[in-house]
């Protein structure tokens, strides 16, 4: 792949926290998700999102009827976790970039259920969904299309080596 001078990739996840998620998926037969964190950065006038930290909470789902009622039933206890973690990291800039989830066994792409739950809790144009198939060893991100028959696009991330606080 040949790749412009200014190319910017529309994500950058760190490596460490991508194979986290990548494990905490395989640990989990059913379905699991957890929150995106990190910042939202320009360069020359392209926006891009930079992954530096997830958020997990064992329990808050782990079953084979992922649903959006989940999510929101989690969601005030995930805020709390992204505040502490704000204050522990001294960052007020970091912001909730998107979601992770796990999809086992059969690949990736974004449900019916999955796009609604990215227009209703990540409707921001910067907020992404990962999704991890962990059999297949997958992943893949995503964001919303309207001009899309499905309603979302695949988008191009890259892997890095970042230094996390």
């Amino acid at each position: 792949m040949t790749i412009e001078e200014n190319f910017v990739f529309p994500v950058y996840i760190n490596v460490n926290v991508l194979n986290r998620i990548r494990l905490l998926c395989k640990n989990f037969p059913n379905e699991i998700f957890g929150y995106l964190i990190g910042h939202i950065l320009k360069w020359n006038d392209i926006f891009y999102v930079k992954i530096e930290e997830l958020l997990f909470l064992l329990g808050a789902i782990h079953s084979d009827k992922f649903s959006t009622s989940q999510i929101e039933g989690a969601a005030g206890k995930y805020d709390k976790k992204f505040q502490r973690l704000k204050r522990k990291r001294k960052d007020d800039s970091l912001r909730i970039v998107g979601w992770w989830h796990s999809h086992p066994g059969f690949g990736c792409f974004l449900s019916t259920t999955d796009v609604k739950t990215q227009e209703y809790f990540f409707p921001e144009s910067y907020q992404v969904a990962l999704v991890v198939d962990p059999v297949k060893d997958d992943s893949q991100f995503y964001t919303l299309d309207k001009n899309s028959e499905k309603g979302y696009k695949e988008i191009s991330f890259a892997v890095v080596n970042l230094n996390s606080n």
